[in-house]
């Protein structure tokens, strides 16, 4: 009797499953396929395990395999959202001159740079003591000065500007930035979208304004890589 019972019910749910299947539009009638598949699985792998017939390590896998079609089924409608959370993601900004190449990654809020040439050549400005950015600094104020604005850029922001001023590069054109350079300063990959190049100037203008730990010298290259690009 108990048999007969079980067998009811299952004709019983086979024919619902079955009518419910062909209530479904095409692209429905795939996914709950995959899922009655799935459940279809775990329950014999119950039955087997609760009978004795398959060992507790099989019928634990087993169950996991409803989870791994959730994390399938969410990874995939997540994806879209993740690819455009992706366009937000921030790229170091590299500045450079003819002494010094800089970079400012956002991600880990830290900014340093390598000198091309003089005494310091090659080594990393996070290396140098105060006397050798001192040092660096004053040849650059006398030999180059858009490399010492830069410099004292990077001493403003990482809390060591020296007593020396920066110059006034509020109004500076750099109309002779190249598109390369340009898309280096906005942290862009090489011909990115207008949008991308404005979002871009937007975000870097935010977080480098002087008003905000940045440098005149830094907005007007952000500036300046901005009008190249548009």
């Amino acid at each position: 009797m108990p048999r007969l019972i079980i067998l009811l019910i299952f004709i019983l749910a086979i024919w619902y499953w079955w009518n419910t299947v062909k209530r479904l539009e095409p692209e429905q009638k795939r996914a709950f396929l995959w899922r009655s598949a799935f459940w279809a699985v775990l329950a014999v792998t119950v039955v087997l395990a609760v009978t004795g017939r398959m060992h507790w390590v099989g019928a634990a896998v087993a169950a996991l395999l409803p989870l791994v079609s959730f994390l399938f089924k969410w990874g995939r409608r997540a994806l879209p959202l993740m690819q455009i959370l992706s366009r937000f993601k921030t790229s170091p900004s590299h500045f450079k001159t003819s002494s010094l190449s800089v970079s400012i990654n956002f991600a880990s809020k830290k900014m340093d740079g390598t000198v091309l040439t003089g005494e310091f050549s090659g080594k990393t400005l996070s290396e140098l003591s105060s006397e050798e950015l001192d040092s660096l600094a004053t040849d650059l104020r006398e030999n180059d000065r858009e490399s010492y604005a830069l410099l004292y850029a990077y001493r403003m922001r990482t809390g060591n500007s020296g007593q020396q001023a920066g110059g006034d590069f509020q109004n500076a054109n750099f109309t002779g930035i190249s598109e390369e350079e340009a898309y280096e300063v906005l942290g862009l990959e090489l011909n990115a979208s207008k949008e991308d190049v404005l979002k871009a100037h937007k975000r870097l203008m935010q977080r480098l304004h002087p008003d905000r730990g940045g440098s005149d010298y830094l907005a007007a290259k952000i500036n300046a890589a901005k009008d190249k690009l548009v």
